[in-house]
């Protein structure tokens, strides 16, 4: 590898045009490819598939519309303010529909907003009970109804029906009561009771509007023309939201506005990730990258340090472009981690150079410690591609692809830009490393006994602990905006009943399939609730009845009403009506609906129920499959505990084909789990091939290879000691770091190696890599120091480990690396 990387250079310097063109040929091709790549931003598509007994990959919660949603309240902040909430929230809908229709229909982030009942729906949904009643009555409910066919009831009867022709009701809807002289409706509404009260009863309708039961905020709902990962899109729906906001806080002061949901969380969490990179982490970058201006002088030094970087990011993108089509956006931002891996190859040409102004040289010197390093490292972070987390996955190529090209560029073409005439460096700053890398910490025995204590320590507070514990709770790695956080307290607090409230739903390739395979999630949640852990739930079947049930009812409705019964009811209407002083034909109605022949329909088609409050009890996923809705009030108690009320209902409804529960965290807690112990597996893999790599390396020296390794598992030992100390626990995203700190440990190692095994007594060798290694960690902890001082609790949770893990790698190689080494083979 040694000798051809110098033949390229010497070809390279002969033919410079060609040297120029393939340089710019493969930015120019990898930039385009990097260009197209799509930054995913929801973190949902994030989790692991959660999947069937059979193996098939389950409905994923990502392709749900219902979590796109995004409500808006209007909280009065006194009394007087309490009778405005209704109108401001009209004008303010009114207002934002306006705004976002000004782009144009391609343009639009809103679907529609759901904030009021229609004044006509009353009128049209009793046109279409009249034409669709015997769809709606149980076959069971017929004994009932046929008990009322006697002279006592009938007296009884007219009496109600005269009363309630004359109530506001009857004024306004008297066919609703002259289509029913029997009574019928008492029946119905004891078997539509659980309908009613499967809700928690926290809101009431109050001038056509919806309200919490104190009547101090008022509801409206927001369906985006978009899904939640569509950050685009999204991003103008909540600046329109937010500009409208302020508008409204100047002119009606006595009312807050505030708004929450999964898209709203999606935009705070992608804003904060994107403020936090531009920020703190290339905020850092910056004051590192003066720290190497300052000492290496030359001008062209930072351009020379971030050229292979950047081609090494652009060939990472590109080809995950081309493997994936989309690169989640939180492993770009934990991508930052990757700058500083990369760059440490760099600085190791850069600093090699300038000791010995011989780029020949650099390369015979550095291209086996600096392939070792590449191959090692790419070995640790290429075992996350079979972690099933698509973040880990993301990061594992990405890490793998940067790394190779970043590489590839320092040994192939930044030999070309190096000129030993115009080799100028900051001696007295040279001069000062040199002094802290010279001096020998590897011989003072305090220092080797201390560093032993801190390891043996560390090993023993991670096996008195039972290990590093692993946080599986997703909700703790997202960013929680403040006034999305006020609002959906808010709302919390406001319809609180002391249960907890959770959505179930069926599923089906159709709608009406999905309707059918309710009745069996009805029938458990039924049997749930019979043993007390169900307290109620919404009967969605009860409105939405599959056409089959509707056509059986129709012919049961039609089988019982023979035409003796009519006959019968004709003759206590004529015996009973003039006693309660109501006219016979009053009820025509009722014999009129027998004329024309009832037929099955879907509720749902039939253009009734607002498509914003329609969407809340079915949809149609964006995978294509298609759900109907159920809330289920349960004792409140927490999805952690597999013997909670909870864990119990959802275990035995997803444990059913066609059923889903809609909560994210059931379905990842375990698979986050198995992905700690399926990555503890890989980790051990990952140093098993890294020990081998060493082994050849060091022609089977088994010595040479252990003292080689001992920074990596001894820096490994350490992190996961110093969080069990400090109460920290891994997570999703922070567990990268583990690969992070193994693969820089790794590189460390090597190079300290390559020094004391190649570089003899009289070599300067061990004390250029010390140099690089200098800049190397000092860039590192500046940077991933930053990271402790984000605002996203993804980004920042990677700060602590990381600084631990790189701190204990470099005084690791530094002390006891040379110690042994010294030991062992001057011995």
């Amino acid at each position: 590898m040694t000798e051809l990387c110098i033949r390229i250079y010497r070809y390279f310097q002969a033919h410079r045009a060609v040297f120029w063109t393939t340089m710019i040929g493969l930015f120019v091709v990898f930039g385009f490819f990097a260009s197209r790549i799509h930054l995913e931003e929801d973190l949902n598509k994030l989790m692991p598939a959660s999947r069937n007994a059979d193996g098939s990959v389950k409905l994923a919660f990502a392709d749900l519309r219902i979590k796109d949603k995004t409500f808006l309240l209007f909280q009065a902040k006194n009394k007087k303010a309490m009778d405005q909430l209704a109108p401001v929230c009209d004008a303010f809908v009114a207002d934002l529909e306006k705004v976002d229709a000004k782009g144009g229909k391609d343009q639009k982030a809103i679907d529609n907003i759901f904030s009021a009942i229609p004044e006509d729906i009353m009128g049209e949904g009793i046109d279409y009970l009249s034409a669709h009643l015997p769809a709606y009555i149980d076959t069971t409910l017929y004994s009932s109804i046929d008990s009322l066919l006697t002279p006592a009831h009938f007296q009884k009867q007219m009496q109600q029906n005269a009363e309630d022709f004359g109530s506001e009701i009857g004024d306004m809807y008297p066919e609703l009561i002259s289509m029913d002289p029997i009574g019928m409706r008492n029946v119905l509404q004891k078997d539509y009771a659980p309908l009613i009260s499967g809700g928690s009863g926290s809101y009431k309708i109050q001038d056509d509007h919806i309200f919490v039961k104190d009547g101090t905020v008022c509801l409206a709902f927001i369906t985006p023309h978009f899904s939640a990962t569509n950050t685009g899109q999204g991003s103008k729906l909540f600046e329109e939201l937010n500009d409208q906001i302020k508008k409204y806080q100047k002119t009606h002061p006595d009312i807050k506005i505030c708004y929450h949901g999964t898209p709203a969380s999606g935009y705070y969490n992608s804003t904060t990730i994107k403020h936090d990179l531009t920020t703190t982490v290339f905020g850092s970058l910056i004051v590192a990258m003066i720290l190497i201006w300052f000492c290496f002088r030359n001008g062209n030094t930072l351009p020379l340090l971030f050229l292979p970087v950047a081609f090494g990011a652009l060939f990472g993108l590109a080809l995950m472009d081309v493997i994936r089509g989309e690169f989640s956006l939180l492993a770009l931002g934990i991508g930052a981690v990757i700058l500083g891996v990369s760059m440490s190859y760099v600085l190791h040409v850069l600093t090699h150079f300038k000791y010995v102004s011989d780029v020949e040289q650099v390369l015979r010197e550095e291209v086996k410690p600096v392939c070792l390093g590449c191959v090692t490292t790419v070995g640790s972070f290429l075992g996350l591609v079979f972690v099933k987390t698509d973040l880990l996955q993301d990061f594992g190529l990405f890490a793998t692809f940067s790394i190779i090209g970043t590489t590839a560029f320092s040994l192939i073409f930044l030999p070309q830009f190096l000129n030993p005439k115009n080799n100028k460096v900051n001696r007295k700053a040279f001069n000062f490393i040199e002094k802290i890398n010279d001096y020998p910490y590897d011989r003072k025995r305090p220092l080797i006994i201390t560093v032993s204590a801190i390891v043996v320590i560390c090993l023993v507070a991670f096996l008195v602990n039972g290990g590093t514990q692993f946080d599986a709770d997703m909700h703790d790695l997202g960013y929680n905006d403040p006034e999305v956080s006020y609002s959906e307290n808010l709302l919390e607090n406001k319809t609180y009943t002391g249960d907890k409230t959770k959505y179930f739903a069926s599923t089906g390739k159709t709608m009406e399939e999905a309707i059918e395979n309710f009745g069996a999630l009805s029938h458990q949640l039924d049997s749930l609730q019979r043993i007390g852990l169900v307290k109620s739930y919404t009967h969605t079947e009860k409105v939405f009845v599959p056409l089959k049930v509707q056509k059986e009812r129709i012919r049961a409705w039609y089988a019982f009403w023979t035409p003796q019964r009519l006959q019968k009811v004709r003759s206590l209407i004529a015996a009973t009506a003039p006693q309660a002083g109501l006219t016979t034909d009053a009820f025509d109605t009722f014999f009129d609906s027998f004329q024309q022949k009832a037929t099955a329909d879907p509720l749902y088609k039939a253009d009734i129920i607002p498509e914003g409050y329609l969407s809340t009890l079915m949809e149609r996923s964006y995978g294509g499959d298609y759900l109907c809705y159920t809330s289920v009030r349960c004792k409140n108690d927490s999805i952690r505990s597999d013997h909670s009320d909870y864990s119990r209902i959802c275990d035995a409804v997803a444990s059913k084909p066609h059923q889903m529960v809609l909560d994210t965290y059931y379905y990842t807690t375990d698979n986050l789990k198995m992905l700690n112990s399926d990555f503890n597996v890989l980790q051990w893999i990952s140093m098993a091939f890294v020990f081998v790599v060493l082994l050849l390396s060091f022609k089977g020296n088994v010595k040479l290879s252990l003292l080689g390794f001992m920074p990596i598992i001894l820096s490994w030992i350490v992190v996961l000691g110093a969080m069990a100390i400090f109460g920290m626990k891994f997570n999703l995203v922070n567990i990268i770091i583990s690969t992070f700190i193994f693969g820089i440990g790794v590189d460390y190692s090597i190079f300290v190696m390559s020094g004391l095994v190649d570089g003899g007594d009289g070599s300067k060798l061990l004390a250029y890599h010390k140099t690089a290694i200098f800049f190397s960690a000092a860039i590192l902890v500046i940077t991933l120091g930053s990271m402790l001082l984000a605002t996203h609790p993804a980004i920042r949770s990677v700060g602590f480990s990381t600084l631990v893990g790189l701190l204990s790698a470099v005084i690791l190689s530094y002390v006891l690396q040379p110690a042994i080494y010294r030991l062992w083979i001057k011995k």
